[in-house]
């Protein structure tokens, strides 16, 4: 084994106490990166070398390169997302410290600096906006769409309220994709592994007129088997069929007017929704059935089915006048989601139910950006309309009648919410001096809800307390601000610092699961979600272009933080699941984030990130039900330490041919997935080796690859969750994998 590969095995060995001492060295970054950029003045910048690849992102809603951003922030190209076996956006937490995408009672749901949660119901939504080329598409299915025909991701760390509006108040995640252009290209991509996991990756771009109209269209496959084994049928039905489409065109009308047209179109489907049973139907502390108490094993009696369909339309214009750029970005998104689910996860015939989710959203910006003088604007104004709908159907099956329960009982739940937003924003970077910039940035928004609401039951009294509901309607409407400030330092080419204070609003919501009759009887809205931050930050590159330092400290304070659970009742027999919609008091998150690629060869390139982070309910009195005090647990899905490790190395030989070994070492800590912090609900902190192994032929056209994930087989929780009878289901990641791939261009 070669040394490189040993080392970053190694990493995947260290213990805790390596992991804090190594991140506590890099405590004082921001000071360090001083140290580093007056070190590095000094040298001599080598002749014929190589030097690292600047990324132009567009973060700030005009271009700018990575290292000048006055934000935490990580950026990768679509060819690096290629390299690294990156296919979905759930796959980006092994290269991004403090981000992760994970299972939040089902529905999948992204988690930046320890925040994130929303998404189960229409009526509450997600902390973290997705956005496609300038269009939001941030609901909850959106939340591991397949990556096709990019150019490059963008994360944002913190809140992003004043350019990307309310519901970005722990971050934003930009996907922007590659253009058309005139010139002809095409690719293909095919790989096949373990458990007959088969990929198709095709795009193409063509010129349609000359000078004129341009056209890309790229599609992807992906189908693989099942891991989980369910006894009771004999399948594996935890099997993955995904489709993705984008067809994309550009039309020039002049040289300074463009139109950008897109059509894009996921469908991802799966025969298991959740993951294995944790503990026996009621919870009593027994396992599951035999065999069915191991992981990847189950013994559910109902058929499973998760199927999403995402589809959208936008259309941006862009204007450049000799002093100032208009841009209207206007788009269009579909959502769907059918999951069907074996409630009691088990071979017995207790419950099951049907879910339908459906978003419907149209958004329109308009954007003029510029320079005059010293100052750099965009300025812009936004509308949006969604529409949700929830159409949920729980079943209590025949084995029911032995809890005394009427045998088949139906109860059906219908919310649906009409959601209005209008905002005007603007972001000013203003030069001080030839080094100091000051940096603002404010958003006016005023927004519109209204929640209509059905439900249906047979479980009626005295079997339970669920409310029957014929047309309740609710409604709010606020406004927000939310500005931002800063200054940015940049003493020369190779160095940034910069100080930042910004304001985030998530829209206030509405209770609208399973209800009863107490919840009905209260006030079903959620009051709005604030957050306060501050981050101080230093980006440096050495003036031998081999290597940089990105570094930042954050701080921020949430108020009225919104939470959704699902509470335990023991106090009740049977034990049964109360669903809780609430605002926390105050939660509290701080840490230092760092991220640096070294090249110290024309061939090896060395990159290595990571973040501690404090993340805690520093108010939630009631957290557990009245008297249940859940202030100090640590937010759910917030792992302490988070460490990132790549290596790129690049062999040429005599024939004009290139081997490359390409390798990513991830560590995510400990972590609870609930807020009660019990020890049910504790993970692991695991570490995972993904690479890949390969050789260019001569004209560099064909490549030839052998990749793996998960090298080392670890077994790892990605979180547990109680359901309607109380019972503990969760989810392992998947076991290794491993495959052949070709790859050619034209």
């Amino acid at each position: 084994m070669p040394e490189s590969v040993k080392q970053t095995a190694l990493f995947g060995a260290w213990n805790s106490k390596r992991l804090k001492s190594t991140l506590l060295a890099a405590a004082g970054s921001v000071a360090l990166s001083a140290s580093f950029a007056a070190y590095a003045q000094e040298e001599e910048p080598e002749d014929e070398v190589h030097t690292l690849q600047s990324i132009t992102v567009t973060a700030q809603k005009r271009e700018q390169s990575l290292q000048d951003v006055p934000i935490s922030m990580a950026a990768f190209t679509g060819d690096a997302l290629q390299d690294a076996g990156v296919a979905d956006l759930g796959s980006l937490q092994g290269l991004v410290p403090n981000f992760q995408v994970s299972d939040n009672v089902s529905v999948r749901t992204i988690y930046v600096r320890g925040v994130g949660g929303g998404g189960r119901t229409v009526a509450f939504d997600t902390r973290t906006g997705i956005y496609l080329d300038g269009v939001y598409i941030g609901q909850p299915m959106s939340a591991d769409a397949v990556l096709v025909n990019l150019e490059r991701v963008e994360v944002l760390r913190g809140p992003q309220g004043y350019l990307y509006g309310q519901n970005t108040v722990s971050g934003a995640v930009n996907l922007v994709t590659a253009a058309p252009s005139e010139e002809f290209e095409a690719q293909v991509i095919g790989s096949y592994g373990n458990q007959d996991e088969m990929r198709l990756v095709g795009s193409i771009n063509a010129p349609l007129i000359e000078d004129r109209l341009f056209m890309r269209f790229g599609a992807s496959v992906h189908q693989r088997d099942g891991f989980i084994y369910n006894v009771t049928t004999g399948e594996y039905p935890d099997d993955q069929n995904d489709y993705a489409a984008r067809l994309q065109l550009r039309y020039l009308f002049n040289p300074d007017f463009t139109a950008d047209f897109s059509a894009d179109f996921t469908r991802q489907l799966s025969h298991k929704v959740n993951g294995e049973a944790r503990s026996d139907v009621f919870n009593t502390g027994g396992t599951p059935t035999p065999p069915a108490d191991q992981p990847f094993v189950i013994d559910d009696d109902y058929p499973e089915r998760d199927l999403s369909e995402t589809w959208g339309l936008g259309l941006t214009l862009n204007y450049d006048f000799e002093n100032v750029t208009l841009t209207s970005t206007t788009g269009y998104r579909h959502a769907y989601r059918n999951w069907n689910v074996d409630m009691d996860h088990s071979a017995g015939d207790w419950a099951f139910f049907h879910y339908h989710d459906e978003y419907n959203t149209f958004s329109q910006e308009l954007r003029a950006s510029g320079e005059v003088g010293n100052l750099n604007y965009v300025a812009g104004l936004y509308y949006m309309d969604t529409s949700g709908e929830n159409d949920r159907t729980l079943v209590y099956s025949s084995l029911t009648a032995l809890l005394g329960l009427p045998p088949n009982s139906v109860t059906n739940t219908n919310p649906l919410v009409d959601n209005t937003s209008m905002a005007v924003f603007t972001a000013l970077d203003y030069g001080l001096t030839d080094t100091l910039t000051l940096n603002m940035g404010a958003r006016l928004n005023y927004e519109t809800k209204e929640l209509t609401f059905n439900q249906s039951t047979d479980l009626v009294a005295p079997y339970s307390t669920l409310a029957v509901i014929d047309g309740y309607t609710t409604d709010m409407d606020e406004t927000s601000f939310s500005p931002s400030i800063g200054l940015t330092w940049e003493p020369n080419d190779a160095s940034t610092y910069y100080a930042r204070y910004s304001r985030g609003v998530k829209s206030g919501g509405f209770n609208a699961d399973y209800l009863n009759i107490y919840q009905v009887a209260a006030d079903l809205s959620l009051d709005q979600e604030t957050v306060d931050s501050y981050e101080i930050g230093a980006k440096f590159v050495s003036t031998d272009g081999q290597f940089s330092f990105n570094s930042a400290l954050f701080y921020a304070k949430y108020e009225d933080y919104q939470v959704s659970q699902f509470r335990i009742r023991d106090d009740v027999v049977p034990s049964r699941i109360e669903l809780a919609l609430t605002n926390a008091g105050v939660v509290e998150t701080y840490g230092p984030e760092f991220d640096l690629t070294w090249l110290p060869t024309n061939n090896l390139t060395l990159g290595l990130s990571g973040a501690w982070l404090h993340a805690e309910y520093s108010e939630f009195k009631d957290g557990g039900g009245i008297g249940v005090d859940y202030s100090g647990n640590r937010l759910e899905y917030a792992p302490e330490w988070t460490f990132a490790a790549t290596l790129d190395y690049e062999h040429p030989f005599s024939n004009g041919s290139e081997g490359f070994v390409r390798l990513n070492a991830s560590y995510h800590g400990d972590q609870y997935s609930d807020s009660s912090n019990q020890d049910q609900f504790f993970q692991e902190g695991y570490t995972l080796v993904n690479g890949r192994v390969g050789w260019v032929t001569p004209n560099g056209n064909t490549e030839f690859a052998l990749y793996f994930n998960n090298l080392f087989d670890e077994e790892y929780d990605l979180g547990t969750a109680p359901d309607g009878f109380t019972t503990l289901f969760g989810k392992y990641g998947d076991p290794r994998t491993y495959g052949v791939e070709v790859s050619w261009t034209y």
